[in-house]
């Protein structure tokens, strides 16, 4: 472990929980409450991935000149679903868990350092209530800490503001490829650990084992 070490950066939901096909099915769930044609199977949502943001997903992948009110609402209803389905399913993902914990037991901060809404933590939070208190996270971030989503390195730089951090001193974990940019480009170490619809290539070293990674057991 590099003993320069302060900080582990989760830096979406993707890396603590396995979240991408129930919100899929929300995506759909919402499409049809809303009343327009359009389905994604895995495979295209998988491909949507490599841009961030879900509603620039919808914009871009669902029927044409959908105007900002409806691409809101059409969001909103997603994660109405997405509340309600995160809760049925088991999506935690077990090396997280005992990455987290190694951490506190360390004295090394911890951060979910995110882009997406306060209702999506929310509800993960209430999935993982046993085995991690998301009390315990250092800093925790959401769309609204932030005016520029990711791949821009804003909402890292704020994060190390917050907690007065060099990013030397930290570690950054992102579960798409795409994501890797925004702690790159603030200059913080990066692992990418990828989940079942991540898209990424061999060039980005990704890793299946983060605890060997991270502290090298």
């Amino acid at each position: 472990m590099d003993k320069n070490l302060k900080a582990v950066f989760f830096g979406s939901i993707g890396t603590i929980a396995e979240t991408s096909e129930i919100q899929r099915r929300s995506y759909n769930l919402a499409f049809e409450k809303f009343g327009i044609d359009c389905y994604w199977n895995v495979a295209n949502y998988c491909s949507m991935l490599s841009v961030p943001g879900g509603k620039e997903r919808v914009k871009d992948h669902t029927v044409p000149n959908l105007c900002k009110k409806d691409i809101e609402t059409i969001h909103s209803y997603k994660e109405e679903f997405y509340s309600q389905l995160i809760e049925e399913e088991d999506i935690i993902r077990g090396q997280f868990v005992e990455v987290f914990h190694h951490c506190k037991a360390s004295e090394i901060k911890l951060g979910l350092v995110t882009t997406t809404s306060k209702n999506n933590i929310d509800s993960l939070s209430k999935i993982f209530n046993t085995k991690v208190n998301f009390s315990d996270f250092d800093i925790i971030t959401t769309n609204t800490d932030c005016d520029t989503p990711k791949p821009d390195p804003e909402v890292y730089e704020k994060a190390l503001t917050s907690m007065g951090l060099k990013p030397e001193e930290t570690l950054a974990i992102e579960d798409t490829q795409v994501n890797l940019h925004a702690p790159i480009a603030a200059k913080i170490k990066t692992i990418l650990f990828p989940g079942e619809y991540s898209n990424y290539d061999q060039s980005a070293k990704p890793t299946f084992d983060l605890m060997n990674e991270i502290f090298q057991l």
